[in-house]
């Protein structure tokens, strides 16, 4: 009995040890199978990121085409830019030449005469730009050729061996339009204190204006113009008026010598009488003129355009006085600038005109006291368009100059063939 259960144990064990080891097998493999799955998911996971990775890569390598669009529209934008700033701009320009020009006369009773001359007087450019509905820009460089040849008080009739250049900004400014019907300008440009230099009428009718008179009808400053035109049943108003001049000669345009600003006021009522066309004009400014502020500076105009079928009469008296100007010796005295023109102009045809225009001009000379430079002149010229934008213009000139001390006196005839043309 004893014999058979040590039997049946020996049995249950040698049965029972493989089962153990087979259990432990069992065990360790699944393990093994865990860990595989762990790996696997740390493989899938990095297939996933590698396949993300490489997505992105491709959607970057996509993008490269209009990554290239893209530069080449940063290219083409200068070009763009340029476009878009000639769409609505105007370029044009007013040349001023001479093909003959030439002056004989007298300085204190000696016979001189300048050389025969062709040459170039001016050059000048627009260009306008609308910016939109209610704000543009002006701006006009300018280049003007000199060679001293008209003559002058105080100097020989003669040309200079050789010209010189200057360019200049002659007008540079913003356009404003308001409410109310008022029309703003801002920046550099002819005040309208004498229309026919403010606008430059004369520019077609005479190639030399003046001598004298120029010096009367000049303005040009930076400042604030304002304008508007009132419409009545039997005539207009045009109104101009400037707050905010810097002053009224080329040194004080751009830097003003003091705190005072310029004012001017100018006027041209219009209306038609008896089949005439009559424009009367008016103009009066104030500022002050030296860099104290102490002394005031008045200048004041009044005439007349009038025009009746192919006739054209105008006329302006001047007037422009600085208080208190320096005389050599170190006292003062009143620089007072006076003078009056008419113009008499006929239109036979849109190719032909003739025009006489005389002046009568006192200057302010500063000496060691207060004296007056006199300049009488006769215009007489004829304006032959080629097109309506291009004149050629013989002109002769007859000048009737002295000092109020009888130190100087000139008196000479100016031959000019000239030829502008607005471009």
């Amino acid at each position: 009995m004893k014999l058979r259960i040590a039997l049946v144990a020996v049995i249950v064990c040698a049965l029972l040890a493989p089962a153990q080891s087979m259990s432990d097998e069992i065990s360790d493999l699944k393990e093994q199978i865990q860990q595989m799955q762990k790996a696997m998911e740390a493989m899938k996971a990095r297939v996933e990121q590698l396949e993300d990775e490489q997505k992105s890569q491709k959607e970057e390598i996509a993008a490269i085409p209009d990554l290239e669009d893209s530069v080449d529209q940063l290219n083409q934008m200068p070009a763009k830019i340029m476009e878009e700033v000639r769409k609505g701009t105007s370029i044009g320009g007013h040349f001023k030449f001479f093909m003959a020009d030439r002056t004989d006369g007298k300085r204190n009773d000696v016979s001189q005469n300048d050389n025969l001359s062709a040459g170039i007087s001016d050059v000048w450019l627009y260009f306008s730009k609308v910016l939109n509905d209610w704000l543009s820009i002006d701006v006009a460089p300018r280049i003007e050729v000199l060679a001293a040849a008209t003559p002058a008080l105080g100097a020989d009739i003669t040309r200079a061996d050789s010209a010189s250049v200057n360019v200049d900004i002659d007008e540079a400014y913003m356009t404003v339009r308001l409410p109310w019907e008022v029309e703003a300008r801002v920046g550099a440009f002819y005040p309208m204190f004498s229309e026919e230099y403010a606008r430059q009428t004369w520019w077609h009718e005479q190639y030399n204006g003046n001598n004298g008179l120029l010096d009367l009808q000049s303005w040009r400053s930076l400042g604030l113009e304002l304008y508007r035109n009132f419409d009545f049943e039997h005539f207009s108003l045009p109104v101009y008026f400037y707050p905010y001049l810097n002053g009224d000669n080329d040194e004080s345009r751009y830097v003003d010598n003091n705190g005072t600003k310029s004012v001017l006021l100018h006027v041209a009522p219009e209306f038609t009488l008896m089949q005439t066309r009559v424009r009367l004009l008016g103009s009066f400014g104030w500022g002050k003129w030296d860099n104290n502020d102490d002394n005031n500076e008045w200048q004041w105009l009044g005439g007349a355009d009038l025009r009746w079928r192919g006739v054209s009469l105008l006329g302006e008296y001047l007037r422009r006085q600085q208080d208190d100007a320096p005389l050599l010796d170190g006292g003062t005295a009143d620089a007072v600038n006076e003078g009056f023109y008419i113009r008499a102009m006929y239109t036979f045809n849109p190719q032909w005109r003739v025009l006489a225009k005389y002046s009568d001009s006192d200057l302010f000379y500063a000496s060691t006291n207060a004296l007056t430079d006199n300049y009488k002149t006769l215009c007489l010229a004829v304006n032959y368009w080629i097109t309506s934008s291009s004149t050629i213009i013989p002109q002769v000139a007859l000048v009737d100059a002295d000092r109020s001390d009888g130190s100087e006196e000139l008196k000479y005839i100016r031959w000019t063939l000239g030829w502008r043309t607005t471009f």
